[in-house]
């Protein structure tokens, strides 16, 4: 479930033209907004936190609740039924959009 979660999240990042990277370690795996892999704390640091913002905002709005900030990881664990799933991956093309709105917008849809 993680793995389709966090290709979901990156192919409508790469659509809506947003720079990020995606990593993982087992079923945990951070959205970072940077087109570079993140190995240090100075290469997190250096995102797009306003566009995590966006994502953020965007995908709360849907009732999708990830970690509050761009520097956690998002948890999968078997509590997440194929309904949550889903719920993810269908809040997740409006939250691209919004990540990518340079306009200054809170994530409203």
């Amino acid at each position: 479930m993680a793995r389709t979660i966090a290709d979901a999240a990156s192919r409508e990042l790469t659509t809506a033209g947003v720079a990020h990277t995606v990593q993982w370690a087992g079923s945990m795996f951070s959205v970072f907004f940077r087109d570079q892999p993140v190995r240090t704390y100075d290469d997190a640091k250096s995102q797009d936190t306003g566009a995590f913002s966006r994502f953020f905002t965007a995908l709360l709005q849907q009732g999708v609740h990830l970690p509050p900030s761009a520097f956690e990881a998002w948890f999968v664990s078997a509590a997440h039924d194929e309904a949550a799933v889903e719920q993810v991956l269908a809040a997740l093309p409006a939250a691209a959009r919004a990540a990518g709105n340079l306009s200054g917008s809170d994530g409203t849809l």
